[in-house]
C-alpha cells in the first residue's frame, strides 16, 4: 500500500462519517441531505473508478449544500457566540472539501503537492469537521461546560496555525500542534469523565478515543520536536500509518459514536418518563 492509497482510505472513513454527523447533530436526520450524501459519494466512487477527477467537484458542492442547509434552518440564532460556533463545522468542511478536490486534480494550491493536499483536507474533515461538530454539539445543550464552547473557536485558531506553519514559519506550526496536544485530549477527557450515561458502549467508546488520542499527541510531539524520532516505516511515513491510524479510525469516530449513543440513550430516557402508565 503506497502513502496515497492510505491516504484515500482515511479521507473514505472522513466521508462516509463526517455528513453522519452533521446530518445527526444539526440537520435533525434530514432525508435530502442524507440523499445527497449517498450521490455524492456515488459519483465520487464512479470518478475514481472512471478515472474523471473533475467529477470530485461534487463533494465541495455537497459541503455547500450541508452548511446552507444549516443556514436556512438557524437563519436567526447563527449571529450569536454559540451559533457562530456551530458553524465552524461546516466552514472546515467546506475548506476540506476544497483542499481534496485540488488534491485530486493536482492543482498545487498554495504550491502543496497532492500528498499534501490529502493532508490539508484530512485534518480539516476530523480536527475541523468532525470533532469541532461534536463540541458544537456539545456546547448546544443544557448545563454544558462552556470549554466546548471556547474548543470550537481554538481548535480554529490551532488549525490555522498548523496550516500556515507547514509551508511558512515553522514556530507557528508548533503552536498549532502543542495547542491541540493539550485541547484535544483536555475536551474528551472532560466528556468521558462527566458522562452520566450507564451506557457501557458509550463509556467504552470515551475511553478508547481518550487512550487513542493521548498515543496519538505524545507520536505527534515526539515527531515535532525529537530528531531521532523514526520518520519511516514499512516504506511508509510513521506519522500516517501510527498518528493517521489512531485519529482516523479510533480517536474521532469513537468520540462521535459515543455521543451519538448517550444523546440517543438521554432521549429513551425522556420518551419513557413521559410514557403512559397502566
Amino acid at each position: 500500500m503506497t502513502e496515497l492509497n492510505l491516504l484515500y482510505f482515511f479521507l473514505s472513513v472522513a466521508f462516509v462519517l463526517a455528513p453522519l454527523m452533521t446530518n445527526r447533530f444539526f440537520l435533525n436526520n434530514s432525508k435530502v441531505y442524507s440523499l445527497a450524501h449517498l450521490s455524492a459519494l456515488a459519483v465520487l466512487v464512479l470518478g475514481f473508478i472512471s478515472n474523471q477527477n473533475l467529477l470530485a467537484f461534487v463533494w465541495p458542492s455537497f459541503c455547500a449544500f450541508g452548511a446552507i442547509s444549516y443556514l436556512k434552518k438557524e437563519d436567526r440564532s447563527v449571529l450569536s457566540v454559540e451559533g457562530i460556533a456551530a458553524c465552524i463545522p461546516f466552514l472546515f468542511s467546506l475548506i476540506s472539501a476544497t483542499w481534496f478536490f485540488c488534491g485530486v486534480n493536482d492543482l498545487h494550491l498554495l504550491g502543496y503537492s497532492q500528498v499534501w493536499s490529502f493532508y490539508a483536507a484530512l485534518h480539516g474533515s476530523y480536527l475541523g469537521w468532525m470533532f469541532v461538530g461534536c463540541l458544537a454539539f456539545l456546547s448546544s445543550r443544557r448545563q454544558s461546560p462552556n470549554l466546548y464552547l471556547w474548543g470550537c473557536y481554538l481548535s480554529l485558531i490551532f488549525f490555522l496555525f498548523v496550516a500556515f506553519g507547514i509551508d511558512g514559519t515553522p514556530y507557528i506550526k508548533r503552536i498549532g500542534v502543542v495547542g491541540f496536544s493539550f485541547l484535544v485530549p483536555l475536551l474528551i477527557g472532560l466528556y468521558g469523565f462527566t458522562l452520566k450515561s450507564k451506557n457501557r458502549r458509550s463509556r467504552f467508546l470515551a475511553v478508547l478515543s481518550l487512550s487513542s488520542i493521548i498515543v496519538s499527541m505524545v507520536l505527534a510531539i515526539l515527531n515535532e520536536f525529537w530528531a531521532g524520532a523514526p520518520r519511516i516505516a514499512y516504506g511508509l511515513p510513521v506519522m500516517v500509518v501510527a498518528h493517521g491510524f489512531l485519529n482516523a479510525v479510533l480517536t474521532v469516530p469513537c468520540f462521535y459514536f459515543s455521543i451519538r449513543l448517550e444523546a440517543a440513550d438521554g432521549l429513551l430516557s425522556d420518551e419513557s418518563k413521559h410514557a403512559p402508565t397502566a
